[in-house]
């Protein structure tokens, strides 16, 4: 089981890898001069890619769930994280994200849609700062400023959806789907990695749903660095890629089994639809 955290989590890589290398050459070979798609291998390469992407990581949910394998309810005990190396981990992502954010301000000045940029940039530095100290949180027999670790783990899904919506802004008039489509995806599925993992904050744990979730986001956010935009955003792409990549790291190492559930005498018994059951 010491093991299984780093394999998972390199497949989860090697994923986004393949990913970024045949969407870029997607971008280089099935794209005319003009930017218009054209009929090609790689049209139904880069979709396979990610259904078996997907479906890798869903065999990989499913052998946790026949091993009784599953995440601890409670937050501190789900992302448990302690020791040097996931400190040295969740601070350089959070400074990635926050220097991406930083990056972007600058070179999105003339930008059509600068003001909502600048929301986006506000969110995602903060999203920056708040991730260390989130599962820094975690470090402890119980979780203290719970408001606090609640509002720091809705601010990248709050980042997301924005984002969402400006990509939206920016193709609305752009006819090749093809161009901005992986791109969609790999901020949904962010998104959705993100808003999986602040359940256990918000105490409505779902620990398989929340790995396959975060493990799909980090492959996707890798994926979509092929595409061309703002260093910014490119920053801040491989930054939520790695914090989703480091999610997985830490719930597949704090995996445990899971107990049969009992029942004690004086629990309340199952309705049997109004027969008493005789003993």
């Amino acid at each position: 089981m010491r093991k299984k955290p780093l394999e998972i989590t390199c497949y989860v890589a090697g994923a986004g890898a393949f990913g970024v290398f045949f969407r870029w050459l997607q971008d280089q070979l099935a794209f005319d001069e003009a930017g218009l798609n054209e009929k090609s291998l790689l049209n139904f390469m880069v979709p396979a890619l990610v259904i078996a992407s997907a479906l890798l990581f869903r065999h990989f949910v499913q052998q946790m769930k026949d091993q009784k394998l599953g995440s601890p309810e409670d937050f501190c005990g789900a992302l448990f994280n302690p020791g040097k190396l996931f400190a040295a981990l969740r601070w350089l992502a959070g400074v990635i994200m926050v220097a991406g954010a930083g990056l972007l301000l600058i070179q999105s000045e003339t930008d059509r849609q600068a003001d909502l940029i600048r929301v986006l940039c506000l969110l995602a530095a903060a999203s920056g700062v708040a991730f260390p100290l989130v599962l820094g949180a975690a470090n402890y027999d119980i979780l203290t400023h719970e408001k606090l670790v609640r509002f720091g783990m809705m601010l990248p899904v709050l980042t997301y959806a924005l984002w969402l919506v400006l990509c939206y802004l920016q193709n609305a008039y752009n006819s090749v789907a093809w161009s901005y489509a992986m791109e969609i995806f790999a901020l949904i599925f962010l998104m959705l990695g993100f808003f999986r993992a602040a359940g256990f904050a918000f105490r409505v744990p779902d620990g398989y749903r929340a790995l396959f979730s975060t493990m799909l986001g980090g492959a996707m956010g890798i994926m979509a660095l092929a595409d061309e935009r703002y260093m910014g955003m490119q920053l801040m792409l491989l930054a939520s890629a790695g914090m989703q990549i480091l999610y997985v790291w830490i719930l597949v190492r704090n995996l445990e089994k899971k107990r049969p559930v009992t029942h004690k005498e004086g629990d309340a018994e199952v309705d049997e639809g109004g027969f008493e059951i005789v003993k």
